[in-house]
């Protein structure tokens, strides 16, 4: 199974990357996606994980992240877009729960994003919080290209942002969130998403599933999302896990698969 989104280089797994990766393998673990939130830490984040063949990273700016005086700068990514390891653009999107003070500057950023995911024929990685109306405004200007593959990762939206996905061959991305025993409202939604469009994350070192909630996540938990939603959506476990990663691999086409972490 593959872990499609977490943080690899955020301290608290950094400073146990090598018993993270024997773990990941133990729970049959074949791929990960470490996700990059800041253009500042790419390179030490690139290195972090360069000795793993199957380990990939992707390239972007948080909103969260972003300053008054951010950039994002298309025309200068194309040396970064040529590195083998990097398969997707993001995590980027649009964040108004955590950050409100560069409203306007978020949306220059996220459009940025879009246009470089357009032009270097990359996934684009979407973090939503309190925006799902203004991020579906957005991605509806960009609609007519054909050009442009979409993860709304860590799904937490409404029936309305995945009909959205639903209907543009969107990709949805569920985290551990779906586990947890409040996330009713959540479950009620994703009962009617796509299996030929889904994804499964940690989203590590955050939002630990159940049954190991409350402990720092890692991309080895991600087996218990997977073992959730298999039984969530009636259907057998290895061919769940077939399915998404397959989906992973169909999105994330510049990845090479492989049977094992290496």
């Amino acid at each position: 199974m593959i872990d499609s989104h977490c943080h690899l280089n955020f301290k608290s797994l950094e400073d146990d990357l090598g018993n993270l990766i024997l773990r990941a393998k133990k729970n049959n673990v074949t791929s990960i996606l470490s996700i990059n939130t800041n253009p500042i830490n790419f390179e030490d984040h690139l290195n972090l994980i360069n000795e793993y063949k199957n380990i990939y990273i992707s390239y972007g700016l948080h909103p969260e992240e972003v300053k008054e005086n951010s950039i994002f700068p298309i025309n200068e990514l194309k040396k970064i877009i040529k590195k083998p390891k990097v398969i997707g653009i993001g995590e980027t999107g649009l964040d108004f729960y955590h950050s409100t003070e560069n409203r306007f500057k978020q949306y220059e950023i996220f459009e940025a994003h879009i246009e470089a995911s357009i032009i270097y024929s990359l996934p684009l990685i979407i973090h939503q919080r309190s925006s799902e109306n203004e991020i579906i405004e957005v991605l509806k200007k960009f609609q007519k290209n054909n050009n442009l593959s979409v993860v709304f990762h860590c799904f937490t939206g409404s029936s309305k942002l995945l009909n959205f996905c639903l209907d543009n061959n969107y990709y949805v991305s569920l985290s551990g969130i779906v586990t947890f025993k409040n996330a009713i409202d959540l479950r009620e939604v994703i009962k009617n998403v796509s299996l030929n469009y889904l994804l499964i994350e940690t989203d590590s070192p955050f939002l630990a599933p159940t049954p190991m909630r409350g402990k720092m996540n890692e991309p080895s938990f991600v087996k218990y999302t997977a073992e959730y939603l298999s039984d969530f959506f009636s259907t057998p476990y290895d061919n769940f896990i077939k399915l998404t990663d397959n989906n992973f691999y169909n999105l994330f086409s510049k990845a090479r698969r492989y049977n094992k972490l290496i």
